[in-house]
């Protein structure tokens, strides 16, 4: 009897020792962990529009489907205002996908991954830069008849992104992207009714 409570209290020990270890590297991790996700989003303001400075965050978003979880006013450090930068996120049954997106005059001028865990994610990458603007425009597409052709997507108005076809290898996806895009295109045009927060300066 007392060796089974001696085994266990030294696996209770060890257990405890574990959790102590764990929880002691989480903490001396984590700020780092923060930091580099700050940096990540503001390298991606940045690539949004590169004169980017400083932002404010214009409140909580509502629209239909829930994709639209932040809105900024982005800024150059002279406080003129360069646009809008929306940070959306959905699911499908293939993964996630989260974006930024750059909305300026009424249209889209960059859209940009923030998390892609797609079954297909390097199609849905592939489509993202085909069809929409972005940092890394310059695509390739393999033409048989003309050689070689680059394309490059400067700005897409709500009509052009209503054109934009979704099938491709990564349908779900693409799709999924595209709902999120309109979703902010479509509250910079007024047509969704959004709760403002107090704003916050970054």
């Amino acid at each position: 009897m007392k060796r089974y409570a001696y085994v266990s209290l030294v696996l209770g020990a060890i257990a405890l020792i574990c959790a102590l270890l764990i929880a002691g590297f989480y903490m001396m991790t984590n700020p780092f962990v923060k930091m580099n996700e700050e940096n990540k989003v503001r390298d991606t303001y940045t690539k949004i529009y590169s004169e980017y400075y400083s932002s404010e965050d214009v409140g909580f978003i509502e629209d239909e489907k829930g994709y639209i979880k932040k809105k900024d006013i982005a800024y150059d450090k002279d406080g003129n205002v360069l646009g809008y930068i929306y940070t959306t996120s959905g699911k499908n049954s293939y993964g996630e996908v989260s974006l930024m997106i750059g909305i300026k005059d009424e249209k889209v001028v960059d859209v940009e991954f923030l998390v892609n865990t797609e079954s297909f994610a390097s199609t849905v990458n592939s489509y993202v830069k085909s069809n929409y603007p972005s940092s890394s425009d310059s695509v390739i597409i393999l033409n048989p008849y003309q050689g070689n052709e680059e394309i490059y997507v400067d700005s897409l108005s709500m009509d052009e992104l209503d054109m934009i076809d979704t099938k491709c290898g990564a349908t779900f996806g693409a799709t999924l992207v595209k709902s999120m895009v309109l979703a902010a295109i479509t509250e910079a045009k007024g047509e969704i009714i959004w709760k403002s927060s107090p704003i916050k300066k970054h």
